[in-house]
């Protein structure tokens, strides 16, 4: 058996071992948005606003909006350590852009009040 021959089998082997491998599933994820979405609640009843489903929206948007999306690929067992320390990292960030978001939708709620239709699409700037 020549050396290319020989490489030729340790290349199929290997690819075929590869294939019976079992494939690491993988997902993308915005750090940001899952940390806001999963701090939105607490945030909210601290600051005395409406937790209707209109008003947690409105502050979620506003909140990533002013935040900077971070995606990042991982394999789905790894998604609670990156959510982990990307916390730690923009915690300060994530609290004090929550809280603002939290007191101008307190302020200027569009939610349905008195029979009133909801108010339009719009940011708070």
């Amino acid at each position: 058996m020549t050396n290319e021959t020989m490489l030729s089998e340790q290349i199929k082997d290997s690819l075929e071992q590869s294939l019976q491998a079992p494939e690491e599933e993988v997902t993308y994820l915005n750090v940001m948005q899952s940390l806001v979405e999963d701090k939105a609640d607490k945030y909210i009843r601290m600051a005395g606003g409406c937790t209707c489903p209109r008003c947690r929206i409105d502050v979620i948007a506003l909140t990533l909006s002013k935040l900077p999306s971070k995606y990042v690929v991982v394999q789905k067992s790894d998604t609670v350590p990156m959510l982990t320390v990307y916390e730690n990292r923009y915690s300060t960030l994530l609290i004090s852009e929550l809280m603002s978001a939290c007191e101008k939708v307190k302020a200027h709620p569009r939610h349905d009040t008195d029979g009133d239709k909801p108010r339009g699409i719009a940011f708070i700037r």
